[in-house]
């Protein structure tokens, strides 16, 4: 008979290699962060000088960083609505049995499983403004008032990004909606069926009803990937023109690694993981308020 103690502390044994992982590599790099936001450093010298909350003030009055603010802004809203419109509507669709479906399926899937590095060097030659194809293909079919400096143009340069990320993760959602909607039993839509419910009614009646803990999800993992957004702006604008496609991601490794300014970063980077923490808790929240299947 095994001892209840001895199996308790053989627990214990096995947890500590995780809890040692977890502080190497989440906890204390979090500290040592927080620590640099009040530095002066150049992430070079082995001195820093202490500023206290100089970095946070110069920050917030900085109007690159309130750009930065402007487009996670946009880039969460544009991006999660899409994709949970678009997926549950292809979902949808995926749901009824037609000929080329399952093909169907993995064309719409496979951006997803691309690096967003391959996918910004496509869209950079398509958009390029002087031999790009789009711009190309207006002009040979006559159409060149159609043709603009898509990636120039600070009043287009991050709508472009944004409609990529769209076309890159709808597959993503899709795939999610339509595992969702496979866990809803056909009998109620046979019963729907039976009482004359429209098709529009029963997706709005008990489709959407019955996968809104996954679009709870996509919105969660939406979100926090506007935060983190860098790949495509790296690849394709570098934060440009004139700084209007910065992320935080992108003014983050900018302020490191362009400029040596390794405690503004971090200041950045603080920022970053308080929003993500404060959406991720009301979310959680809304989440567990509610009854989700």
């Amino acid at each position: 008979m095994i001892n209840y103690r001895n199996s308790k502390k053989l627990g214990y044994l096995f947890v500590i290699p995780l809890c040692v992982f977890v502080f190497v590599f989440m906890v204390y790099p979090i500290i040592y962060n927080i620590q640099n936001s009040f530095h002066d450093w150049n992430g070079i010298e082995v001195e820093k000088t202490f500023i206290g909350l100089q970095n946070y003030i110069e920050l917030f009055r900085d109007p690159i960083f309130k750009t930065v603010l402007k487009n996670f802004a946009l880039f969460a809203v544009f991006t999660v609505g899409v994709q949970c419109v678009l997926g549950l509507l292809i979902a949808n669709l995926f749901r009824k049995k037609f000929f080329g479906r399952d093909i169907a399926k993995a064309i719409v899937f496979m951006p997803a499983v691309l690096s967003s590095v391959i996918i910004g060097q496509i869209f950079f030659r398509i958009m390029d403004p002087n031999v790009g194809y789009l711009n190309s293909f207006f002009k040979a079919v006559g159409l060149d008032f159609l043709a603009g400096a898509w990636l120039s143009d600070p009043k287009t340069a991050f709508f472009v990004i944004i409609i990529i990320n769209i076309w890159q993760w709808t597959g993503y959602s899709v795939t999610l909606y339509y595992g969702a909607m496979m866990g809803i039993s056909n009998d109620m839509y046979e019963a729907a069926k039976i009482d004359g419910a429209s098709g529009f009614q029963i997706l709005k009646s008990i489709t959407i009803p019955l996968v809104r803990g996954t679009t709870y999800n996509l919105t969660i993992i939406g979100v926090i990937g506007a935060l983190k957004q860098y790949d495509l702006v790296a690849v394709m604008t570098a934060g440009g023109p004139a700084n209007s496609t910065q992320t935080f991601a992108s003014y983050m490794y900018q302020a490191s690694f362009g400029t040596y300014r390794q405690g503004y970063a971090s200041a950045i980077a603080v920022v970053m993981f308080i929003i993500a923490m404060i959406i991720t808790i009301i979310q959680l929240r809304m989440y567990n308020s509610k009854t989700l299947y």
